[in-house]
C-alpha cells in the first residue's frame, strides 16, 4: 500500500465516522453526548494512526506505509 492510497484510506474512514456520527445524531432517543464522544474517538484514533504512519509515535504494529 503506497502513501497516496494510505491517504485515501484515511479520507474514506473519515466519510465512515461523519456518517455514523449523523445517523445516531438522527435517532432522537440518543443522549447529545454520545456523538461528541464518538467524534473524540474518531479524531484520536485518526491522530495516532498518522502519528504512527509518520514515525513521530514509534514504530507501529500493524502494517502502515512510512512516510518518507
Amino acid at each position: 500500500m503506497g502513501f497516496v492510497e494510505f491517504l485515501i484510506l484515511v479520507v474514506i474512514v473519515c466519510i465512515v465516522a461523519a456518517i455514523a456520527v449523523w445517523v445516531l445524531g438522527q435517532i432522537g432517543s440518543v443522549p447529545a453526548v454520545v456523538p461528541k464522544i464518538i467524534w473524540i474517538l474518531a479524531v484520536l484514533i485518526i491522530l495516532i494512526v498518522l502519528l504512527k504512519a509518520t514515525g513521530i509515535l514509534g514504530g507501529a504494529d500493524i502494517p502502515i506505509p512510512r512516510v518518507r
